[in-house]
């Protein structure tokens, strides 16, 4: 271990003269190594399906196993590390999150050759993981879009809460700008309850080339349900993983929930999305609104398909997009949300894979928080 150490290096500084500028991949990108942590008698089927997915689009998966040195339910992989890459394509940095939590650590530890890079220090009110804004500086709150015309190694995106001001680190975004490619980008995260982008936006490659922005909008799901009782199935129920009893009716019947997340998709979400698509340069019929409910204060109450795990397949090759299984209504022998999820990504170059990530989902994360991913940039 001590040998591997030595070829970790942590600093707080830009990158060095001599080297290509630093940048964060899009979900574009193909993954080489896909990481989830074994999380025993929780997360076995998960495991099982993410394996099978990198095996069809030629990625490995990496498995960090239960134990030492990490406590046994650090498994927010997304959050630990953010896998940038040199811009001439000669290499992977690990930038470490400022959580202070050992499991930041893993790349150092598990992987050879790759250098660890640390910005900043610990912010105790803004990574403990408590509630507020106290996730704000992990990692699941900073990603990036795709290339476009107009920004050619996309654009960091990373969240801000506007009622409170609280942002991912600073130091961190400073690092980012200064490297002078990427020109960061902030995003309302504050209407959610872990305030992380990568609950608010992901980015599917898109069939004829570019890609679509896929958001998360509760009126779709509104409409679903609706369209259910509308038929006569009031009484079917969903949700049936995560709460007793919860029916399409019962559900709709509840006006504040219902009016509640109408407001978070014409106050918060149709406005951040409209600027985003203005911001990196995509027209506005690029934009995938998918539907999830949220509970009051912002926790995703179906499974957030949003939060989803993109894997472009190689060489023309088909790829395919880990989601989470929306436990919604099943009326005639098919989830009505699936269904419905399924159709509005028709347009996407990727197969649409329903995966288990219960146990995430209870702990308000979803696939894309479980999981990271090394996507090199290949000279």
């Amino acid at each position: 271990m001590a040998l591997r150490m030595l070829a970790v290096f942590l600093v707080a500084c830009t990158a060095a003269a001599d080297e290509a500028p630093l940048v964060v991949r899009s979900s574009l990108a193909p993954a080489e190594t896909v990481f989830v942590r074994e999380f025993p008698g929780r997360n076995e089927r998960l495991v099982e399906q993410l394996r099978e997915l990198c095996d069809a689009v030629g990625a490995e998966l990496h498995v960090v196993p239960a134990g030492e040195p990490y406590a046994y339910n650090h498994v927010w992989l997304q959050d630990a590390t953010e896998f940038l890459e040199r811009s001439d394509g000669s290499g992977t940095v690990a930038l470490a999150a400022n959580r202070d939590r050992a499991i930041d650590a893993f790349a150092g530890d598990r992987l050879e050759g790759v250098p660890v890079l640390r910005v900043g220090e610990h912010r105790p009110d803004y990574a403990r993981g408590e509630g507020g804004v106290s996730w704000i500086d992990w990692y699941g709150n900073l990603e990036a879009s795709p290339p476009t015309d107009a920004w050619p190694h996309g654009r960091v995106l990373y969240g801000f809460d506007p009622a409170s001001g609280a942002q991912l680190h600073p130091e961190v975004v400073d690092f980012l700008t200064e490297q002078g490619l990427q020109a960061p980008l902030r995003v309302d995260v504050g209407w959610l309850q872990i305030k992380h982008v990568d609950e608010m936006v992901s980015f599917l490659p898109a069939k004829g080339g570019g890609f679509y922005v896929a958001v998360p909008d509760p009126t779709a799901a509104l409409d679903v349900l609706r369209g259910l009782a509308a038929d006569g199935h009031g009484a079917a129920p969903l949700l049936g993983k995560y709460e007793a009893g919860a029916t399409v009716a019962g559900v709709l019947a509840d006006e504040p929930f219902v009016a509640e997340n109408e407001r978070l998709w014409a106050q918060r979400i149709e406005p951040a999305a409209k600027k985003l698509l203005s911001e990196i340069g995509v027209d506005a019929d690029r934009l995938v609104r998918l539907p999830v409910l949220f509970h009051a204060g912002g926790a995703a109450r179906t499974p957030n398909v949003v939060n989803a795990l993109v894997l472009p397949g190689r060489d023309g090759a088909p790829g395919v997009v880990a989601m989470s299984d929306p436990d919604g209504p099943v009326v005639g022998g098919h989830d009505a949300l699936r269904a419905e999820v399924v159709r509005r990504l028709e347009g996407v170059d990727a197969a649409v894979r329903f995966v288990d990530d219960r146990q995430y989902h209870k702990w308000s994360g979803n696939v894309h928080c479980a999981t990271n991913a090394i996507r090199p940039l290949r000279p």
